[in-house]
């Protein structure tokens, strides 16, 4: 049996890659953000803006944010690949039970409908 809903395949695939690249893209900010925290001085008009403990809070939330959407994405990706194998195990399931069907008449031919009667 061939595959079938080749867009939906390829919609999947780039939810799962884009699952990914959000999640090294924010990997990769929250260590930026942590690494700005600790070593810039946030200060501006005498008000200190950031610092360690900001720092840290931020790289904590980016990170959750990140994973979320990883989740989120990938997830999505996966859902679509769980709906096509059930379309495909269904389709097979139908293919196999109409043959034992038509195996089991044993050639016997279906009657043709008996014509109505007229008035």
């Amino acid at each position: 049996m061939g595959k079938r809903f080749t867009a939906l395949r390829v919609i999947a695939t780039i939810f799962k890659v884009l699952g990914w690249i959000a999640l090294l893209v924010g990997l990769l900010a929250a260590v930026l953000v942590l690494v700005a925290a600790l070593t810039l001085n946030f200060e501006a008009a005498g008000i200190n803006f950031g610092g360690p403990l900001a720092g840290i809070i931020a790289f904590i939330v980016i990170v959750v944010v990140a994973v979320v959407q990883f989740l989120i994405l990938y997830g999505v990706g996966e859902s679509i690949y769980v709906i096509l194998s059930i379309e495909e195990s269904a389709r097979r399931s139908a293919y196999f039970s109409q043959h034992i069907f038509n195996a089991s008449q044993g050639g016997y031919t279906v009657p043709s409908p008996e014509p109505e009667a007229q008035e």
